[in-house]
């Protein structure tokens, strides 16, 4: 900013003559202010008060364009531009005796007319006029701030109903993509799941279909194509109860050892083929409380992963005992074992530590052993295989 303090003083004259603000004042008056207004020069781009600052004069603008603006957390917010001959600045600072509240850059060429404080402050205690002059554009600015905030409102609002609205079309983008990677795993999941049975079905058809076969052998496959249908039905089943959110549970007396018996059944060939040796120890023989078909999908469930487990072969062990009110079974393994990650995933919905089918298996296992008033766990650590914990209560209430 470049000021001339020793401007002439006819020059200063005649610029007030041409600014409105000084209409009320005789000429005289005129003459006697012009020696107590500098002259100031300002390049484009150039910043004339900063916020903060120690108000020290009152400008008024001879010709040019400034705008005024404060600095935000988005950084820079215009709130007024000033452009007229007599439009003025920094007078709010100096009637309130207070910092800057905002900072005033040049936009064009600018000549301004500057008053010092004292000055000023000896003008409009002078000059009824003046003050009026100043109060009414007090009001006018005060006016147009609060016309500025209620617009800057109105546009964050927009914004944010445009942000929420686009935030909702993508929420059902991302809802539609998985929805379709849902049916994807699931379909995935299920096929995979279906082709063990088919596989096994197909073959034991073929042995049936040749004209060799022994009876005892025929009964025997019939009976295997009978047991693979079932666990397809089975499979189903589960994932329509999954899908449809309830678990209905039928509860009956049955002997500990009679379910185990029916539970491992179908599962005795597969430890065979796999090279894992099962061993039973049921300590507890006495009367479960269970929905008998909904616990054979239990231990299915965890023997399946136990088999998955050990590709090289080992141990399955079951055991049943007593432990105060509850019944307490304990599914034991050889195999691989599990990191505390997949340890605390493993009753996860679609996630399965060994097999590539619906990942459903232990979710669904988990919702059976609730339903039923119990609890299950699991403890692995790698390579020293897995242990699934489930405590039943004796009695139902």
């Amino acid at each position: 900013m470049t000021t001339d303090l020793t401007a002439n003083r006819d020059t200063v004259l005649l610029l007030l003559r041409r600014i409105h603000f000084f209409d009320g004042l005789k000429f005289e008056d005129l003459e006697r202010l012009s020696s107590h207004i500098s002259l100031a020069s300002i390049e484009p781009g150039e910043i004339i008060l900063r916020t903060g600052e120690e108000p020290e004069a009152f400008y008024i603008i001879e010709h040019g364009r400034v705008e005024i603006f404060r600095e935000t957390s988005q950084g820079e917010e215009v709130i007024a531009t000033l452009g007229r001959s007599g439009d003025f600045f920094g007078e709010m600072a100096l009637l309130e005796n207070r910092t800057r509240s905002s900072s005033v850059r040049a936009l064009t060429p600018t000549e301004l007319l500057v008053i010092s404080r004292t000055d000023f402050n000896d003008l409009i205690r002078e000059y009824p006029t003046i003050h009026l002059e100043v109060t009414k554009a007090l009001s006018f600015n005060l006016r147009r701030s609060d016309s500025h905030f209620v617009e800057k409102l109105l546009e964050k609002n927009n914004q944010l109903t445009q942000a929420l609205k686009d935030l909702e079309e993508a929420q059902g983008q991302l809802l539609q993509k998985e929805r379709l990677s849902l049916v994807g795993r699931l379909a995935a999941g299920i096929i995979h799941d279906l082709k063990k049975p088919l596989t096994c079905i197909s073959g034991y058809a073929q042995l049936i279909g040749g004209d060799s076969v022994e009876l005892e052998k025929r009964k025997r496959y019939s009976a295997n194509i009978n047991r693979e249908v079932q666990r397809m039905v089975d499979m189903t089943g589960e994932i329509l109860q999954f899908a449809k959110g309830d678990l209905e549970i039928n509860r009956r007396k049955v002997r500990t050892e009679e379910w185990v018996r029916e539970s491992a059944g179908g599962l005795l060939d597969e430890f065979k083929t796999a090279k894992v040796h099962f061993i039973r120890k049921i300590e507890y023989g006495g009367a479960l409380f269970i929905d008998p078909e909904k616990f054979k999908s239990v231990f299915n469930n965890i023997a399946s992963n136990a088999l998955a487990a050990m590709p090289q072969g080992g141990t399955f062990t079951f055991s049943c005992h007593r432990e105060g009110p509850h019944v307490r079974m304990d599914f034991c393994d050889t195999g691989l074992g599990m990191s505390a990650d997949v340890c605390a995933r493993v009753f996860e919905e679609f996630f399965s530590p060994w097999r590539d089918g619906t990942g459903l298996g232990m979710a669904i296992v988990k919702r059976i052993v609730e339903s039923h008033g119990g609890t299950i766990t699991v403890e692995s650590e790698p390579g020293k295989g897995a242990k699934y914990t489930i405590l039943l209560p004796l009695e139902v209430k």
